[in-house]
């Protein structure tokens, strides 16, 4: 099974290097790319910063309000990070080059606008599943504000 999945993911990445590199095609891709990336980053962010601020707590509820105080952090900024990186990392694979910063400041407008909403109409643990495609929505924008492919 995994030989197989490998092969399928060779021959993803294979076919999406065959792609016409312009910037308007490019768009669903990194988006794509870039919310999967936002889920990864944040779980595994979130996971890292809560085991590092628990680690160097005295007492339990101290672990424990370090450990969300983490977990909080690391969500958000594993989440921008990853959102950012998959769709840089997708525009490069398909030739195109894009504004990074923008980019980034795009993930971060995101994800702060998805947590915003979320707090603001109270949708509790269903807005947390909404903040990576908004943040790689704004990713996928702020990276093709000037964007041209590579030559």
């Amino acid at each position: 099974m995994p030989k197989l999945l490998a092969a399928f993911l060779a021959i993803g990445l294979l076919a999406v290097a065959a792609w016409p590199a312009q910037p308007e095609e490019a768009v669903i891709p990194e988006f794509l790319v870039g919310t999967l990336g936002g889920y990864v980053g944040g779980i595994g962010g979130a996971y890292v910063l809560a085991w590092l601020f628990a680690s160097g707590a005295r007492t339990l509820g101290e672990a424990l309000g370090y450990g969300i105080l983490g977990a909080i952090l690391g969500f958000t900024g594993g989440t921008i990070l990853g959102a950012s990186l998959g769709v840089i990392g997708t525009g490069w694979v398909l030739g195109i080059e894009g504004n990074v910063e923008l980019c980034f400041w795009g993930a971060t407008a995101g994800t702060g606008l998805a947590f915003g909403l979320g707090m603001a109409f109270n949708w509790g643990e269903i807005g947390v599943f909404l903040v990576s495609p908004v943040a790689a929505a704004g990713a996928t924008a702020g990276f093709n504000v000037g964007a041209r492919p590579r030559r």
